[in-house]
């Protein structure tokens, strides 16, 4: 069951597009991480979810009721901002308590649901201190029990790791992960950082101009990117301009400066025509080194720099046709200046084939 469905949503300001057909299925009781440039349109698209922006168009439905009849405090979402948007006067207790404080609820409810609130996010010790006496991260726990408090069917984030470090990050990110599985909450979570993405989200989408143009599960967006712009934002990527001569059940050959690459297409759905161009995307994870020349999908060349970092090596390796590709090696050995003739090779289902 889908827990929300966006519909071809546009909006504008003054004419000028922020939003330009955005279309979003996410699962109940998932985490859904979206990323995206800056003005892509990701802050704007929870804003408007959470009932802080009118003047759409296009159809948004949570759990099948349609949030445009909804007001604000009635569609059953909360949204937690970058400023955690506490009072400073207030002690933990009363911020996360006050928006409850006209809801008809006996004094006793409110005490018992704000600590609720806060022992979901282990704050509860904090309780009585004000939030100068708190860390970013723990200011962030707290403006998350606040928006915990109305019981959402959709909490809505925006950038909350953007003020913590990493200690924070890896603990806030186990929280949410936690909170999905305790109370089968569907969560989005608009992100700067991909590896953030990457190690939280069930779903992760990618947003430009005002559109989401790749959703799905992280490893899959991550190793078949649909256009070589979403592979570089996404990471490192070595690409390389081909051209088809034979494509079959989702795999290919195409025809390079470097001989022929065998690959994976990207888009099985939409597969290229024999003649077509291709980019060929290969992470630099994905291509090994070795003093012997494997049969298929190989460059000659040598290391010409290396960028050392403890537990792997990032590698510029020049091909004798003059291509500078990047290598990243784990438990990397010494081979800048070697005068062995070295190859770098990829397996076919790491070359992917990108349509631009």
């Amino acid at each position: 069951m889908f827990a929300i469905n966006i519909q071809d949503l546009h909006y504008q300001i003054d004419s000028h597009p922020i939003l330009n057909g955005v279309n979003l299925q996410v699962e109940s009781g998932s985490l859904y991480c979206l990323v995206g440039p800056s003005g892509s349109g990701k802050t704007t698209l929870l804003k408007i979810l959470a009932g802080l922006i009118e003047g759409y168009t296009g159809s948004i439905k949570l759990e099948g009721k349609n949030l445009k009849e909804k007001t604000p405090t009635s569609r059953s979402t909360a949204m937690v901002f970058q400023n955690y948007a506490l009072f400073p006067h207030l002690t933990v207790w009363e911020n996360v308590a006050l928006d409850l404080s006209d809801s008809g609820l006996s004094p006793i409810e409110v005490k018992e649901r704000a600590y609720q609130a806060l022992h979901s996010v282990d704050a509860k010790s904090w309780a009585l201190r004000r939030p100068s006496e708190l860390s970013g991260g723990q200011q962030q726990r707290i403006a998350l029990a606040r928006a915990l408090m109305s019981n959402p069917k959709l909490l809505l984030l925006d950038e909350p790791f953007s003020n913590l470090d990493t200690a924070g990050r890896i603990e806030l990110r186990d929280r949410l992960r936690k909170l999905v599985r305790e109370r089968s909450m569907t969560i989005i979570c608009v992100l700067h950082d991909q590896k953030d993405a990457f190690a939280m989200a069930d779903q992760l989408g990618v947003m430009s101009d005002g559109k989401i143009i790749q959703s799905g599960n992280p490893l899959d967006v991550y190793r078949r990117p649909l256009n070589s712009w979403i592979a570089t934002f996404l990471g490192s990527a070595n690409l390389i301009k081909g051209k088809l001569i034979h494509q079959a059940a989702g795999e290919f050959i195409a025809q390079t400066d470097f001989g022929e690459l065998h690959g994976a297409l990207s888009d099985v759905e939409h597969p290229p025509a024999v003649g077509q161009a291709l980019t060929l995307c290969i992470r630099p994870e994905c291509l090994h080194l070795d003093i012997m020349a494997p049969e298929e999908n190989s460059f000659e060349g040598s290391v010409t720099d290396t960028l050392f970092q403890g537990d792997f090596s990032l590698h510029d390796f020049s091909t004798v046709q003059g291509l500078v590709l990047k290598i990243s090696e784990i438990n990397p050995r010494q081979r800048v200046g070697s005068k062995s003739t070295v190859y770098a090779w990829v397996e076919p289902e790491d070359v992917v084939g990108l349509i631009d």
